[in-house]
């Protein structure tokens, strides 16, 4: 049986939907039913997920476990959910993992990889806790140090850093989601220098079913394609062949912008003028995946999105 957290999130019900087209059982440990799981022939355990005795008794021996459940605080405004969500809960699970011997996935984030300002980076040598002014970057750091520690002490598992995912089955949606979103509702759009480095949920679920087959305790970068916050507004209006204003805006004035926002954030905007040039290739020769195009991501999110969220 595979044990998928977090599987009502983007990520989550895209790995769902993949092991299920392997033909492999599903279950699924949530907290409430959710639309993106309409339908899937899978098993449903629902409960208050922090619950250490629902974990216990839902998670058997034999079970594989992908741990992808985390509360993305992108307007940093909760501390205490950001902490409970991603890194009681990933205590937790390890622990039950270590006991009782289970195979681990973990999905992390590039956000807690210590980043140069220029080169390519690499998994990290080792892993310290990163503090930072983000509620959801220390904590996702904090659980990701935890699990990196209990690969030294007996954990049989694996750390995935996924960039920026973008694709199919976007239900909440995602910020990248929404971002594609605004782009495709209005004609006049601001840009902003700055960039990312997006991946393919797709190639994510296919990462995570391969870590579970491989016999290794390692950490493993997953990231697809660079590409600048301009250049990601042309590909949209390329794809939706509708024509864009795209005025970009100097940074100071976008930071001042931002202190009126209920959408954007200061981290937000300071996560695109990082150094987003990862190196994949650990992905490519340990898991096997080769990114998919990020045209074809790009035009697959935009008619999934304008289907489900007419425009």
């Amino acid at each position: 049986m595979y044990i998928v957290t977090g599987a009502t999130g983007h990520i989550g019900n895209n790995i769902v939907r993949y092991l299920l087209s392997k033909g492999l059982k599903v279950k699924v440990l949530i907290r409430k039913m959710d639309v993106s799981l309409d339908g899937l022939d899978l098993d449903i355990a629902i409960s208050q997920t922090f619950d250490h005795a629902f974990l216990d008794r839902e998670i058997k021996e034999s079970d594989m476990i992908i741990h992808c459940a985390a509360y993305i605080d992108l307007m940093n405004k909760s501390l205490v959910t950001s902490y409970r969500t991603n890194v009681q809960l990933t205590k937790r699970i390890v622990d039950i993992a270590i006991e009782k011997k289970n195979r681990f996935v973990y999905l992390s984030s590039v956000d807690v990889i210590p980043k140069t300002k220029r080169g390519l980076i690499k998994e990290p040598l080792s892993l310290d806790i990163k503090k930072s002014k983000s509620y959801y970057k220390t904590t996702k750091s904090i659980a990701t140090s935890y699990v990196y520690q209990a690969l030294h002490r007996g954990l049989n598992g694996i750390i995935l850093y996924p960039a920026a995912v973008v694709g199919i089955h976007d239900y909440k949606p995602s910020a990248a989601g929404r971002e594609i979103l605004n782009v495709m509702r209005h004609k006049i759009v601001f840009s902003i220098h700055g960039g990312y480095n997006f991946i393919d949920v797709m190639d994510v679920a296919k990462a995570c079913y391969q870590a579970t087959l491989k016999p290794i305790n390692d950490h493993i970068i997953l990231s697809g394609h660079e590409i600048t916050i301009k250049k990601l507004y042309t590909s949209i209006e390329e794809i939706t062949q509708t024509k864009k204003i795209i005025i970009p805006l100097p940074l100071f004035i976008v930071r001042l912008v931002i202190l009126f926002s209920r959408t954007y954030s200061q981290m937000m905007i300071s996560t695109i003028q990082e150094n987003y040039h990862y190196d994949n290739q650990e992905m490519k020769d340990v898991l096997g995946i080769t990114p998919t195009p990020l045209k074809q991501t790009l035009t697959n999110t935009i008619s999934w999105l304008d289907i489900n969220y007419k425009r």
